[in-house]
C-alpha cells in the first residue's frame, strides 16, 4: 500500500476543531502520498469507529460533529487536494464520500 499523503496531515492540521487530535496508539501513521483506496480505508475506519460508539480520534472534548465538520472544512480550503489522478474530481466530491459512508451506516451526516 502508498503510504498517506501529507494533505491528509493538512486536512487536520487546517482544521480548526482537530488541530490538538492525536493519532491514537494503535493506529498507523500515514506519510507521503495517499491513494484513493488507502484514503477511503481511512475514512471507513473512522465511521466504523464512530458507528462503534468510540470516541474520534481527538481530545474528549471533540465530539464526531466537530471532528467531520473541521475534515470537510480542511478538505474544502486544501488546495492539494484532491490530487492529480483520484477519482474524486473536486473537493465536494470527497466530502460526498465521506457523507455517502456516515448515512450508509445511519449516523449523521453533519452539515
Amino acid at each position: 500500500m502508498r503510504p498517506l499523503f501529507a494533505g491528509l496531515i493538512a486536512i487536520i492540521a487546517l482544521s480548526p476543531m482537530t488541530t490538538h487530535c492525536r493519532t491514537p496508539y494503535d493506529e498507523p501513521a500515514y506519510s507521503g502520498r495517499l491513494d484513493d483506496g488507502a484514503w477511503k480505508r481511512h475514512i471507513d475506519a473512522q465511521v466504523r469507529r464512530q458507528a462503534a460508539g468510540q470516541k474520534p480520534p481527538c481530545h474528549d472534548s471533540c465530539s464526531w460533529k466537530a471532528y467531520w465538520v473541521g475534515w470537510y472544512g480542511g478538505i474544502r480550503i486544501s488546495s492539494g487536494l484532491p490530487w492529480p489522478g483520484s477519482q474524486f474530481k473536486t473537493h465536494e466530491d470527497m466530502i460526498r464520500y465521506i457523507k455517502t459512508r456516515l448515512k450508509a451506516r445511519g449516523l449523521p451526516t453533519y452539515e
